[in-house]
């Protein structure tokens, strides 16, 4: 059975049709209501969606868990996510059913970036291309949408992707899951409204909090390059500040408090980063080996 998978919180003005047109191309349409406090719920229920249903809002990948957990319980055979806003049109659906089933992959990302008519605002095309390459490194994929929440995934991705990040990050975790599972991926090129943005979150915070949790995952997956050689960078600037005390405190009987202060903690800064590198690598292996 498909499933049409739809997180929303307060969005009373777009959320029946959103439901009405979905039903139009799968078994089911499911919407886990985040906590609304105006009318998305009771909507949703007359619309004829099956309701889950968070008491209070906790946030848009904790939607996602909720909808992902759902699906395994009921075998879906796909899962569609798509947004409750209107952004997402409903009736694209099929363009990621027909690239799920007649090429072969678990997971279908729509992109509003492999369309050269985007009409994605400046600023949001810049902060997404900005986190889609921290998440491509993190998880060695090349996609070019890295944040888009119209997805189509298959059982077998249904069954292996247990997302845990409860924000916005959710769709770069995702990702990294994909690759971890060892899941076949394509893109597709979609088109999308901006015109009823109803985001309330200030953009700037927002995509800062969501690159910043990108590059947790990036640190995690590539500990060395994250970590090691700054590290080992460090260590380097602490040599040369020492050296600088050395030189000094030898020939010229002075004594730069300055030098040995950096010496200290940029060595000791160093050799932090250089065990975490060491430890997160070990782990990351250890995890690999397991699965």
């Amino acid at each position: 059975m498909k499933f049409a998978c739809i997180p929303a919180y307060n969005e009373e003005d777009t959320i029946s049709d959103v439901i009405n047109d979905a039903k139009k191309f799968v078994d089911i349409v499911v919407v886990c209501d985040d906590g609304s406090t105006d009318s998305t719920l009771q909507k949703a229920k007359t619309a004829g969606a099956e309701i889950i249903s968070h008491t209070k809002n906790q946030g848009y990948g904790a939607a996602i868990i909720s909808l992902f957990d759902y699906c395994r319980k009921q075998s879906a055979d796909v899962m569609i996510t798509l947004d409750g806003d209107g952004q997402h049109d409903p009736n694209q659906i099929p363009l990621l059913l027909d690239t799920l089933s007649q090429h072969n992959v678990d997971v279908v990302i729509g992109s509003r970036f492999l369309n050269s008519e985007t009409s994605a605002p400046g600023y949001r095309k810049r902060g997404i291309k900005i986190i889609t390459s921290a998440a491509n490194y993190g998880a060695d994929l090349k996609v070019s949408d890295s944040q888009s929440g119209f997805r189509a995934y298959s059982k077998d991705a249904i069954d292996s992707i247990h997302p845990t990040e409860e924000g916005m990050s959710v769709s770069t975790e995702i990702l990294l899951k994909i690759s971890n599972k060892g899941l076949s991926l394509a893109e597709i090129p979609i088109k999308i409204s901006y015109g009823g943005d109803t985001s309330e979150q200030n953009p700037v915070p927002h995509g800062i909090s969501v690159l910043a949790n990108t590059l947790k995952y990036v640190s995690i997956r590539h500990p060395l390059p994250f970590y090691a050689f700054p590290g080992l960078a460090l260590i380097i600037a602490g040599i040369v500040s020492g050296g600088i005390f050395l030189d000094a405190y030898l020939n010229q009987q002075t004594i730069f408090y300055g030098s040995l202060l950096a010496s200290v903690v940029l060595f000791l800064l160093g050799a932090i980063l250089i065990v975490t590198a060491i430890i997160l690598f070990t782990m990351a292996n250890l995890i690999r080996d397991r699965a």
